[in-house]
């Protein structure tokens, strides 16, 4: 090939390489602005899905804040409801009054029951037609709950009615009102809860919570316990044996009644209402109490209710028209005790009160006159029944002869009041 071919082949190739190049460049160009193209684009739909993320963002926001609100909301509604329900548990509390009227009317279903149902009996001892026998195991039981001045009152007239309303009055002090709660909180021993409760209230004291949290602790969680179907099928069991045990301890004074009627009666007079009562004081953040006299109240009895047995059981007044002891409580000698007294400790914030008297407790007196003697009877169903308890049975069931009762040769020494 010659020089001249040569150079002409040269300058078409570079001619052709030139051309490439430019082709691959406006190519470059074209890929890069459509590049350019579609990240602008992105940056556009980037943009705008940036300002739906903050609108979602506050709307978030908002939505979480109504949450907060709404709970708060709905915190201060249960708050409110449980105070509310708080508030109602309290007005439910029994009252000092209600107390007060139920356990006077305890009482007097006690003394009426036995007034009605004793009395034929003394009616049958006093003419002679008294046949019972009571074993000696079943006198000693019922003598065995007197309280120890009572003993010593065995053949006064008239008393067997107050004797035998104090002895069902200690029992239902004992079987209802010196427990922790009267009747099982569970199907083991009976006690076990009741115990568990007492500890923890225990333990609840010593942390720093004042005595009212405490009481109300443990009324709410007795008020809990006692509103389950086992409590209540539990409570009708123990009911039904309390009945039969104070019908089989007081057969021995109502002879003449069926056992399904004395239990009948027992259970609609007296055990009813003194389990009714005992259920909601022992629910109650107060302390509510039966207490019986001192054993000085020989010589405090204007701090009791005293029954006259010299004038058929009338109260005697404690004061005169100046205020001061009367004249007849002064001179008063005091026999026995009757029943006890109810008393209240109120409880509010850390503090409980001293106790309170909401029902005095009942004694028997003799308020006749200064000088007499109290009247003795040689044979009283009381002292029959102590009789039989200490094996005794030589004293006569024969019908009393009709001499006053002041020509007895058995006289009980007056021991007056120190007012």
């Amino acid at each position: 090939m010659s020089p001249n071919q040569a150079e002409t082949t040269r300058k078409q190739d570079d001619k052709s390489k030139l051309e490439d190049e430019v082709r691959l460049r406006h190519f470059t160009e074209e890929v890069l602005d459509s590049r350019q193209e579609e990240l602008e684009v992105q940056e556009k739909e980037n943009s705008k899905l940036s300002k739906k993320l903050e609108l979602l963002q506050q709307e978030l926001k908002e939505a979480q804040s109504q949450l907060a609100q709404a709970r708060s909301q709905s915190n201060n509604a249960e708050e409110t409801k449980s105070q509310s329900t708080r508030s109602s548990t309290k007005r439910k509390d029994i009252t000092e009054i209600e107390a007060q009227e139920a356990y006077k009317k305890l009482c007097e279903n006690v003394k009426r029951w036995v007034e009605y149902r004793i009395r034929p009996v003394l009616d049958d001892l006093a003419s002679g037609h008294f046949r019972c026998q009571p074993t000696p195991a079943q006198s000693t039981r019922f003598v065995s709950l007197m309280r120890e001045p009572a003993t010593s009152c065995l053949n006064v007239w008239h008393s067997d009615e107050y004797h035998f309303t104090a002895i069902i009055m200690q029992y239902l002090w004992l079987v209802f009102f010196t427990k922790s709660f009267y009747c099982p909180l569970d199907d083991a021993d009976g006690e076990t809860t009741a115990a568990w409760i007492d500890d923890l209230e225990s333990a609840i004291s010593k942390l720093p919570r004042d005595i009212q949290h405490c009481r109300e602790w443990r009324s709410e969680t007795l008020t809990a316990l006692t509103s389950q179907k086992s409590f209540k099928s539990r409570r009708a069991a123990y009911l039904n044996l309390i009945t039969e045990d104070l019908a089989s301890l007081l057969t021995v004074v109502v002879p003449y009644l069926t056992a399904t009627e004395l239990q009948n009666s027992l259970r609609t007079s007296i055990i009813d209402p003194a389990v009714d009562l005992a259920h909601r004081l022992q629910l109650c953040p107060n302390v509510f109490s039966l207490r019986w006299p001192a054993r000085t109240a020989r010589s405090k009895l204007d701090t009791y209710e005293c029954i006259n047995l010299a004038d058929r059981g009338t109260i005697m007044m404690k004061s005169d028209e100046n205020g001061k002891s009367s004249d007849a409580l002064r001179n008063a000698s005091y026999l026995f005790d009757i029943a006890p007294g109810l008393f209240v400790e109120t409880v509010s914030g850390a503090k409980k009160s001293a106790a309170k008297i909401v029902c005095k407790p009942t004694v028997l007196v003799y308020g006749g006159d200064k000088d007499s003697d109290i009247p003795q009877k040689s044979m009283t169903l009381t002292r029959l029944l102590w009789d039989f308890a200490n094996g005794s049975k030589s004293r006569s069931l024969g019908p009393s002869r009709n001499i006053s009762p002041k020509s007895k040769t058995l006289i009980l020494r007056r021991h007056r009041s120190k007012l």
